[in-house]
């Protein structure tokens, strides 16, 4: 039977609060790629106290960087592309939501993701993933996107979002499915 939370997994949004990883009682995780995002230069000026304790927490092995086994990171695909949230998603997201997935499947603890990101939350909803948001209210409930050509009045594929219609010309957009 899983205890208490005991693993937490923190996106990069988390990271950039400067967050004092002291305040989780169990072990953190995140992404190769999330701790590159969190160094990314337009955020240098906030981010050097935020590296710095990074860099203390990986000493002292209170969090843990880990990369996702590739067949999490397809579930995490199929997931948002059910959910319209594929191309809301980077490649980090999705990484992190995988990695959630694994150590949930994997591990005698309870799991639970850390992201202010609503795509996030919305996909970790659609699979049953704990989450929480952090200094804001996260979503109240699950929604299927649909992708759509606001001119055409077309319906496309997950992945075509922000690509242009072929038929018109105008970028394709997102609205929840009725």
């Amino acid at each position: 039977m899983k205890q208490k939370a005991s693993i937490y997994i923190l996106d990069t949004n988390i990271f950039l609060t400067g967050i004092d990883f002291n305040i989780f009682e169990g072990i953190i995780y995140t992404t190769p790629s999330i701790i590159e995002e969190v160094k990314v230069s337009k955020y240098l000026d906030r981010t050097r106290n935020i590296l710095n304790k990074i860099n203390a927490a990986i000493e002292t092995r209170k969090l843990k960087i880990k990369s996702p086994q590739s067949k999490f990171i397809d579930k995490i695909k199929e997931a948002s592309k059910k959910t319209g949230d594929f191309k809301a998603l980077s490649d980090a997201d999705k990484e992190l939501i995988a990695l959630t997935l694994e150590l949930i499947e994997k591990r005698d603890e309870l799991v639970k993701i850390y992201s202010n990101d609503y795509s996030i939350e919305n996909v970790c909803s659609e699979l049953n993933i704990p989450f929480s948001s952090l200094y804001k209210d996260g979503i109240e409930s699950k929604i299927i996107w649909e992708i759509y050509c606001p001119y055409c009045k077309n319906i496309r594929n997950p992945e075509d979002l922000n690509k242009i219609c072929e038929i018109c010309g105008t970028k394709f957009k997102r609205r929840p499915k009725k």
